[in-house]
C-alpha cells in the first residue's frame, strides 16, 4: 500500500513538472510567434515596424522591477498564484493586443488603438515577468534541494523548446489568418490556466527574514551571478543584432537569402542549445563549477571563432556560443540559489532582471559599435572574458581557504 501511494506520488510529481516546462515554452512561443506575424500585421496596414518595435519593448522594460518583485512574492505566498496571474496577464495582454491590431487597421484615428496596445504591453510586462521566477521556485519545490539544476534545467528546456516551436507554430496558423497567432496565444494561456488551477498548492516551509530597507536592492551575495547574468544576455543579443551586417561582409548574399541564412543560424542555436540542456545539464555529466568554467571558455573561444572571416566558422561559432550559454545559464543560476537557499524565486526574478538589463545594454552597445565592423565582436570577446575573470576571483578565495 505503502509503495503505491509513493509510486503515485512520483507520478503526479512528474505530472506537475512536465506541466511547468510546457508553461514556460508558452513564453518561447508568444515571443518568437509574435516576431514572425509582424510582417503580416505590419501588411495589413495597421501599426508601422517601428511603432510595434517600441509597444513591444514597453512589455520587456517592464520586465526589470516586475521580475524581482513576483520572485519575493512567491518566496512569501507560494508559486501557484504567480504563475495563475502571470498566465492571466498573457492571455489578457495577447487579447488586448488582438482588439488593438484589429481596431487600428479598419480606423482612421490610430491613437485609441495605440494606447490599447501599449497598455496590452504594460499588463505583459507587469504580469508574465512572474511566469519564471515562480516556474523556477515551483519545480525546485517539487524536485528538493538536491536536484535544484535539473529542476532549473527543466524550466530552460521548456523556453527553447517555446523558442524553437513559436516560428513553426505561428508560420502554420498564419496561413489560416494575420491574427491567427495572436488568437491562439489568446487560448493557449487560458488552457494552461486551467490545469494549473487543479494543481495541488505548493509551499516552501521556509521564512524569509523580512528586511525593509533593502527589500528593493539585490543581495550582496548574488550581485557576481548577476554579472553573470547581464554579460551573457548582453553578448548574445549584440552577436544576434550584428550578423546581418556579418553576413553582408561575408557573402554578396540578397536581403532575402541573408534574412533567410539568420533564421537558419537561430533555428540551429535553438537546437544546439536544447541538445545540451537534455544531454548533458539534465542529465548531470559535469558539476555545476565545471559547467560555469567550461561555460565560460567555451564562450570566449566561440566569439574568438567570428574572427575568422568564413560561413563555416560563424555556423561552427553560433554552435559553440549556444552551448556554452546552456552550461552558462543553470549553473550560475543554481548557484546564485545556493547563497539565499530560503528564497528560490527571488533570485531567480533577480537573475531574470539581470538577463533584462542585459538585452537593454546589447541595444546600447549596438548602436555605438556596430558601425564598426570587428567591434562588436570584440566587445563580445571583452565580455565573454569578464565572465571567465569572474569566476577566477570567485575560486581564488575558496582555494586560498
Amino acid at each position: 500500500m505503502a509503495h503505491a501511494q509513493t509510486q503515485s506520488a512520483i507520478q503526479t510529481t512528474k505530472w506537475q513538472s512536465v506541466t511547468l516546462t510546457l508553461i514556460a515554452a508558452l513564453m518561447g512561443i508568444g515571443q518568437n510567434g509574435l516576431l514572425v506575424s509582424l510582417p503580416l500585421l505590419v501588411a495589413q496596414g495597421g501599426f508601422s515596424l517601428s511603432t510595434w518595435a517600441v509597444i513591444i519593448a514597453v512589455g520587456s522594460v517592464l520586465f526589470l522591477p516586475a521580475a524581482p518583485f513576483w520572485g519575493r512574492f512567491s518566496d512569501h505566498h507560494g508559486p501557484k498564484f504567480v504563475v495563475l496571474q502571470a498566465l492571466t496577464g498573457m492571455a489578457v495582454s495577447f487579447a488586448l493586443l488582438l482588439a488593438a491590431t484589429l481596431g487600428a487597421q479598419s480606423s482612421a484615428n490610430q491613437w485609441p488603438w495605440l494606447a490599447l496596445a501599449v497598455l496590452a504591453r504594460v499588463i505583459y510586462g507587469l504580469t508574465v515577468a512572474g511566469m519564471v521566477p515562480a516556474n523556477q521556485h515551483w519545480a525546485v519545490l517539487l524536485a528538493g534541494e538536491a536536484r535544484r539544476m535539473q529542476a532549473i534545467t527543466s524550466i530552460s528546456i521548456g523556453l527553447s523548446l517555446g523558442r524553437l516551436a513559436g516560428p513553426l507554430i505561428a508560420s502554420a496558423v498564419l496561413v489560416i489568418s494575420p491574427y491567427a497567432s495572436l488568437t491562439l496565444m489568446l487560448l493557449l494561456p487560458v488552457l494552461a490556466a486551467l490545469v494549473v488551477s487543479m494543481m495541488p498548492h505548493c509551499e516552501d516551509k521556509k521564512d524569509e527574514p523580512h528586511s525593509p530597507a533593502g527589500q528593493w536592492l539585490a543581495p550582496k551575495a548574488i550581485w557576481p551571478y548577476m554579472g553573470y547574468g547581464l554579460a551573457v544576455c548582453a553578448a548574445i543579443a549584440l552577436l544576434q543584432y550584428n550578423l546581418t551586417p556579418m553576413l553582408n561582409t561575408l557573402t554578396e548574399w540578397s536581403a532575402n537569402n541573408v534574412s533567410q541564412a539568420i533564421g537558419y543560424l537561430l533555428t540551429l542555436s535553438g537546437i544546439a542549445t536544447l541538445v545540451v540542456q537534455v544531454l548533458v545539464v539534465k542529465k548531470q555529466r559535469l558539476s555545476t563549477e565545471h559547467m560555469l568554467g567550461v561555460g565560460a571558455i567555451s564562450l570566449v573561444a566561440g566569439y574568438a571563432l567570428l574572427l575568422l572571416p568564413s560561413v563555416t566558422a560563424l555556423v561552427i561559432a553560433m554552435l559553440v556560443i549556444s552551448g556554452a550559454c546552456a552550461l552558462l545559464i543553470p549553473a550560475y543560476t543554481s548557484q546564485a540559489m545556493q547563497q539565499i537557499d530560503n528564497a528560490p524565486g527571488k533570485v531567480s526574478g533577480y537573475i531574470a532582471m539581470a538577463h533584462t538589463l542585459g538585452y537593454g545594454l546589447a541595444s546600447l552597445l549596438a548602436t555605438l559599435t556596430l558601425r564598426y565592423p570587428p567591434l562588436p565582436t570584440l566587445t563580445c570577446i571583452l565580455l565573454s572574458c569578464t565572465i571567465v575573470i569572474g569566476i577566477l576571483i570567485a575560486k581564488r578565495p575558496l582555494s586560498s581557504r
